[in-house]
Parts: structure tokens; C-alpha cells; sequence
């Protein structure tokens, strides 16, 4: 299996303990010219479950709850996003944003945008066979990741 969303130097994080923070912290802002509080073009389409958002620093493992909640999401096909924001071993915020289509297929968004010594943007990736594992998710398989912005 291919790990997938996870940058290499994120694979040399230490485990270090920490309580995860549930703000929203990175999560996307209302886009220009659209309205608070507007009604969705897709208003009546199932809604969109919340996985939750969790700011994990460099310790190793999402909340158990959060995970089940992403995999029964996309064995049910439904709706749902999960956001995750990891360390860089400097200290740099890597976001990733994981939304379960209704196809059953993840997109995952990694915004590096953030990171002093990487490559710096926000990439995305469709991705299938999601499963647990150390230290978060894994896919059975991934398209070619995209520059976003």
C-alpha cells in the first residue's frame, strides 16, 4: 500500500503527546462575493458530515473517533470532511483537508503554503481504499497530485 497525504519529513515527526484542539483553525474561509448565511446550491443534498478538525503538532495519531468516522462516510458514500494540521520537525503547519465525495473517493487537499523549507502550495489528490493506519490514514491508491493554487 502507498502512503499518501503525508509529506516525508512528516514521517520523521516524533510522537510527542498532545490534546488535539477542535477549532477551526485553517479551515477554509466563506469565499469572496458569496454570503453568510446564503442558501447552498445544494441545499436538500445530504449534508456533509464533520469529522472533525484537529490540531495534531507532531504527535502521531488522529483520535480513533474521527478515523471511523471517514471510513464509514466513504463506505456509506456519504458526504464528509476531516481537517488535520501536522507539524513540520521546524515547526511549520502542514493542513490537510480529507472530504469523502459520494463516490466514495477522497480528495485530499495538502496546503504546504505554510512550510519555510518545502515546496510551498496546495496540492490535491483523489484517492481510493482508504484505511487506518500508523500514523493516520493510508490509501489502496492515489491520482498524480495537482497543484490547487
Amino acid at each position: 500500500m502507498r502512503w499518501k497525504a503525508l509529506p516525508a519529513v512528516l514521517l520523521l515527526l516524533s510522537a510527542a503527546a498532545c490534546t488535539p484542539d477542535r477549532t477551526t483553525a485553517g479551515a477554509p474561509a466563506t469565499p469572496a462575493g458569496s454570503r453568510a448565511g446564503s442558501p447552498s446550491p445544494t441545499a436538500g443534498a445530504t449534508p456533509t458530515a464533520d469529522c472533525g478538525t484537529h490540531d495534531l503538532g507532531h504527535r502521531s495519531e488522529l483520535p480513533p473517533a474521527s478515523l471511523s468516522c471517514l471510513l464509514d462516510a466513504v463506505r456509506g458514500r456519504r458526504p464528509a470532511v476531516l481537517r488535520v494540521t501536522r507539524l513540520t520537525i521546524e515547526g511549520d503547519p502542514i493542513r490537510f483537508t480529507y472530504t469523502v465525495q459520494q463516490d466514495g473517493q477522497v480528495e485530499v487537499l495538502t496546503d504546504t503554503r505554510e512550510d519555510a523549507f518545502g515546496r510551498r502550495g496546495i496540492m490535491r489528490e483523489l484517492c481510493t481504499g482508504p484505511a487506518a493506519g500508523p500514523p493516520a490514514l493510508e490509501f489502496a491508491q492515489c491520482s498524480t497530485p495537482t497543484p490547487v493554487r
